[in-house]
């Protein structure tokens, strides 16, 4: 068992730590995802009932929430990875 002292760099912030920062918004970005393309297919098939259009919007709307919670995960692993190349270098100077 690792003792809460060590495993830690000279800012004092130990692996575990820094592991559950950068894991941390890619948890929330699958969430995002999955939520996005359920509120999408719901509105999708709202719109289908008042409409008739049966199951043609419920589709669009799955895929549309697909596409927008996509860019999303996309965004947030290209900041991660942004600032990890920051720090790194930072770490590095």
């Amino acid at each position: 068992m690792v003792t809460p002292g060590k495993n830690q760099d000279d800012s004092g912030v130990g692996a575990y730590a820094k592991a559950m920062k950068s894991a941390g918004p890619l948890l929330t970005a699958g969430i995002q995802l999955a939520v996005s393309v359920v509120i999408m297919m719901f509105v999708g098939r709202w719109l289908d009932d008042r409409l008739g259009w049966t199951p043609w919007l419920m589709m669009t709307g799955i895929f549309f929430g697909l596409g927008a919670g996509m860019y999303q995960l996309i965004r947030t692993v290209l900041a991660i990875g942004r600032q990890e190349a920051e720090d790194k270098a930072k770490h590095e100077d």
